[in-house]
């Protein structure tokens, strides 16, 4: 049996003082005790969300031929509007459909606020899919006075080996009632959100539908396995020319307290700016986000701007690839 887990840091392991501490190892070895033959992906990224794992997936499977695929992203999720994010992971649903029938969503909590189990629960009735609320588990026992967040947790979101032992807990119990053979995702035409991803893929940032003009280098910013390598620039007035066809357009970028400021343009119609700096630590994130284009030929203007946030450092411009959905094109 072929299991791959897709998820952000707790699925990484993040919190647990080693990996065999985290809760995807123990569940490994306990998936392997009872089904003796079985190779487990741990496709886990910290601080990824559904909307780059709909277009990562494909990628980062590879050759691998998974029978079942647990989704994990909850928590990373609550950072986004729920109308785009129930259209994201409805679409990462739906396209692990691509490679299996069998598909379990785990929903882990947070400390500070809820993280996304209602949209969660809604996408995997309609689906027909379990869901393993771990959330509602672990502060049903918080209420219970049998455990503290602070006792399983190393901050806000992250458990400790305490807190991976009992999501892991949680897990193989609820995964006791679920019967593999029995899962089979109900999917035909109809969708929830007003969005269809058809065909999402990834574009590196050296492919050859992207033009670089200026002083522009390729680093290496290999951040949670998101991106080994980016395309790299320092200096105002450089620029990118993406060409596509697809109905859908989201661009990765770092955001960073040295990040500089970009002026878009699609299609010589459409202008807008991004800004690139955020007062924390450096992190990937989706900056462009548009659904239903016409289904042609587009083209993305970007220059780095001139007029940078003022709380910035530099004018570091970092391109890890662009998102997009190639709409019925196989």
């Amino acid at each position: 049996m072929n299991i791959a887990i897709i998820g952000g840091s707790i699925t990484e392991g993040a919190g647990a003082t080693s990996y065999e501490k985290s809760y995807v190892y123990k569940l490994e070895q306990y998936l392997k005790d009872k089904y003796r033959e079985l190779n487990l992906l741990n496709l886990g990224a910290g601080g990824t969300a559904s909307n780059f794992a709909l277009f990562r997936l494909k990628r980062d499977l590879g050759n691998f031929k998974p029978d079942i695929i647990f989704v994990e992203f909850a928590v990373n999720d609550r950072n986004y509007k729920s109308m785009d994010i129930t259209i994201y992971f409805e679409g990462l649903i739906r396209e692990c459909s691509k490679y299996t029938d069998k598909i379990v969503i785990i929903d882990m909590p947070t400390g500070m606020c809820d993280a996304c189990t209602s949209i969660h629960k809604k996408i995997a009735y309609f689906y027909n899919i379990p869901i393993i609320d771990v959330q509602d588990v672990v502060w049903r026992k918080i209420g219970n006075r049998e455990t503290t967040w602070t006792k399983i947790s190393i901050d806000s979101i992250h458990p400790n080996d305490n807190g991976h032992e009992l999501y892991y807990q949680i897990i193989k119990e609820e995964l006791g009632n679920i019967d593999f053979k029995e899962i089979k995702i109900k999917i035909d035409c109809r969708v929830i959100s007003k969005y269809k991803f058809m065909n999402p893929i990834l574009i590196e940032h050296d492919d050859k539908q992207i033009e670089y003009y200026g002083s522009w280098s390729e680093e290496t910013y290999n951040l949670n396995d998101k991106f080994k390598y980016c395309a790299v620039s320092y200096n105002v007035d450089n620029i990118v020319v993406f060409k596509f066809k697809g109905k859908h357009l989201a661009m990765m970028n770092l955001l960073s307290r040295d990040g500089g400021k970009l002026l878009c343009e699609l299609d010589e119609k459409y202008r807008f700016y991004i800004d690139l700096f955020r007062d924390s630590d450096a992190y990937f994130d989706t900056t462009i986000n548009l659904s239903n284009l016409d289904n042609t030929q587009h083209t993305l203007t970007i220059v780095i701007d001139k007029e940078k946030n003022p709380k910035s450092t530099g004018d570091k411009v970092v391109i890890g690839g662009f998102l997009i959905d190639l709409g019925n094109k196989v």
